[in-house]
Parts: structure tokens; C-alpha cells; sequence
């Protein structure tokens, strides 16, 4: 192997998870200095993804927000719900501006080398971890991976898979239409055609949003399903025909929502990170701060040369009411729509987004599961006591 195709450490992949790695490394005076490689495609940015968190001001992200909310609305079942939150606040990054504030930093350090190439395979050797790709291998005692599927993803077990996918629209009106102070988190008050149904809107101004319509299905839809449906919501419910807005730019994704278990390893010394580490919150989709909690892991245990964490992303309760919720979203449609009526009209929004990042205690989830229709999630637990009472 060619002396200059060793590292200390190998980035594989970067998207979100590879790029908040690779700043956290940056930003600590013990490693910035290692041998860094970062792999991928292209590392072109593109403001063709919006990420969106709520934060309490735990991580240091102020330098990336693109927009905040302090005010959130849920509708479902004709009524629509209003709160103004006090604990957290929810905020928005753009990848494009992300990746190009993280790249253009990374530029600065001597010890990063960028290489565009295609990611085939990772083996370990000894102790040393290879990455094979189209432009030859490279080796490093520590890999991260956001690429490919683990080795064992097809024979994991998992009952229930969907996908949280969307197509969305930033538009610009001709008129003063949108509070943006306040986002809609979801609207579930739209035609229940092809599964669980809503739209998502993210005003940046008072005649520029983000219009977004999401569904949790296994299946995606052609493209002009989604953005007639964009359309229609705009026309019914903000009065908007086509010539009285313009489309600044189209985005659109297919989040995993799936009570499957990810490894956290690949191989030998290549660990899986994002997506393919299992950090998606499989009845939600967010993923970025579960990114940077476990990056802050991975960074605290290189600089002090220890084994990297592998406890699990989510305790076994609360995988326990993913996996509840995951086959309700799967087969009772109108069920769905009923819980998250009564979740966001019985309880706080805080209290709610609490119990999302997996912050609640028991007691505060017995209270959030006791304003809810429990006949539906005892039949979950029945058709899932197979993976709950084993912890598989």
C-alpha cells in the first residue's frame, strides 16, 4: 500500500454526518492535526435539502441556523393547534450553506485531503481499516462510513419499513402571506389518498416559504403527484394560483422509518455513521442533532484514545414506542391521524418534542400515552410482542 494512501482518519461519505464528524474534529486541538481523509462523489454543495431540529441551545449550531420558529401549528381532523414554545426553539440549516461553511474551513488545514471517488467496499486488515473505491484504496486506523448498507442490513430483522418522503417547493408570492415566526410542523387536513398525509410549512418571510408534502408509505409516488398536491393546498388554502408565485427551488427525499436494528460497525474499526448507523429516529425521520451527539462521542473518545461508545441510539422503551407507533403508521391510516389529533391537543408541544428527542421519564409518558386512544396500541403491542418481550 502506497505511503501516501494512509491516514489517521477516514471520512466516508459527505452528507450531514460526515461533515459534522469532520467539524467537530476541526474544532478540537487534539485531532486536527491527524491525517484526515474526507471521500465522496462530489463535494460540490447544493441547497437542495433543508435540515430541521428543535433546540434548547444545546449544541453549538448558531453559526449554521438559517431560520428559527418559536411557534408551531399541528392540524388534524379539521382543527388546527397553535403553541408558542418556551424550552426549545425549532430551526432550520440548509445543507448547501452547511457543507460550504464546513468545506471552506476544512480547506484551511494542511492534514485534510479531499478525494472525490466512488465508495465500492470497506474491509479491516489487522488493525487497519481499507476502503476501496474507483480511484485505488486508502487505509487508516479509524473509519466512519455514511455510504453504504451495512453487510447484515438485508437479514436484520424488521416487520415494519416505511419511508418518510416528500417533495417540496420554496415559493416567493406577490403578496404578504406567511407568519415567520411560526411553522407548521404538520397539517394533517389534506386528502388522505396514499397514506398518512401532511403538509409541512416553513415560512422564511412574510412571501417566501418552504411547502413540503410528506406522506409515510412504502411507496413513492411520480413527481407531479406531490406537487399537485403542493398546488392544490396552495390554491385552497392561501388563495394562491400559479402566476401568483414563483418556485425558487424543488427538494425532495426518502427518509427510512423502519424498527430495524443497524450494526454499529461495518467491519473491524469502520463504524457506521447517520442513516446507516441507525440515528434516524425511526417514527420521525429527524437525524441531525442524534448526528451531532454522536459525533461529540466519537470526537471525545479519539482525543482521549478510547474505545468509541456503542450504546444504543435509543433506550428500550422508547424503541418500544417506535416500533408501536411504526405499525399503527402501517396499517391504521385513520388511527394515525386520530393519535396525533389528540397527542398535540392534550399536551404541551414542549412536553411533546421532549418525548421526541427521547428526553421524558416514565411518568411523563405514561401522562402523554394517557390522553391518546389506548385500544390501538394494545393491539400494537400484541402484533409486535415477538420484538418487544425478546429486545430484538
Amino acid at each position: 500500500m502506497n505511503r501516501e494512501n494512509r491516514f489517521d482518519i477516514i471520512i466516508a461519505g459527505a452528507g450531514a454526518a460526515g461533515l459534522t464528524l469532520l467539524w467537530y474534529i476541526l474544532n478540537s486541538p487534539v485531532l486536527q492535526k491527524r491525517e484526515i481523509l474526507l471521500l465522496d462523489k462530489s463535494f460540490e454543495p447544493k441547497n437542495d435539502k433543508t435540515w430541521c431540529f428543535w433546540d434548547s441551545n444545546d449544541l453549538p449550531l448558531n453559526e449554521f441556523i438559517y431560520h428559527s420558529w418559536n411557534e408551531l401549528e399541528v392540524g388534524a381532523l379539521g382543527s388546527s393547534f397553535n403553541e408558542e414554545l418556551i424550552t426549545y426553539r425549532y430551526d432550520c440549516i440548509r445543507n448547501g450553506d452547511y457543507s460550504m461553511a464546513i468545506l471552506d474551513t476544512a480547506k484551511n488545514f494542511e492534514d485534510i485531503t479531499f478525494i472525490e471517488a466512488s465508495i465500492q467496499n470497506f474491509s479491516s486488515d489487522e488493525k487497519i481499516a481499507v476502503v476501496e473505491t474507483d480511484k485505488g484504496k486508502f487505509t487508516a486506523s479509524h473509519v466512519f462510513q455514511s455510504v453504504l448498507k451495512p453487510p447484515d442490513f438485508e437479514t436484520s430483522t424488521v416487520d415494519n419499513s416505511l419511508l418518510q418522503h416528500f417533495v417540496g417547493w420554496e415559493i416567493e408570492t406577490d403578496s404578504s402571506l406567511f407568519n415567520p415566526d411560526k411553522a407548521v410542523l404538520m397539517d394533517f387536513n389534506v386528502p388522505q389518498l396514499n397514506g398518512v398525509t401532511f403538509m409541512y410549512i416553513l415560512p422564511f418571510s412574510e412571501n417566501r416559504a418552504l411547502i413540503e408534502h410528506t406522506l409515510f408509505s412504502d411507496t413513492l409516488l411520480e413527481q407531479d403527484v406531490y406537487e399537485g398536491e403542493i398546488r392544490n393546498y396552495l390554491s385552497e388554502h392561501y388563495d394562491l394560483g400559479s402566476t401568483r408565485y414563483r418556485i425558487l427551488r424543488k427538494e425532495k427525499g426518502a427518509i427510512p422509518m423502519e424498527d430495524r436494528k443497524y450494526s454499529t460497525w461495518y467491519c473491524e474499526n469502520v463504524m457506521n455513521i447517520g442513516t446507516m448507523g441507525g440515528l434516524t429516529k425511526p417514527t420521525t425521520g429527524y437525524t441531525f442533532t442524534r448526528i451531532h451527539k454522536k459525533s461529540i462521542e466519537i470526537v471525545s473518545a479519539l482525543e482521549r484514545d478510547e474505545k468509541i461508545p456503542e450504546d444504543a441510539v435509543s433506550s428500550y422503551r422508547f424503541r418500544v414506542y417506535d416500533m408501536m407507533l411504526l405499525y399503527l403508521l402501517s396499517s391504521d391510516q385513520h388511527t394515525s391521524v386520530r393519535i396525533f389529533h389528540d397527542l398535540f391537543k392534550k399536551n404541551s408541544f414542549d412536553m411533546i418534542l421532549r418525548f421526541l428527542e427521547e428526553k421524558t421519564t416514565l411518568s411523563n409518558e405514561i401522562s402523554i400515552f394517557s390522553t391518546l386512544p389506548y385500544l390501538p396500541f394494545f393491539k400494537s403491542i400484541y402484533k409486535m410482542k415477538h420484538r418487544i418481550f425478546t429486545g430484538r
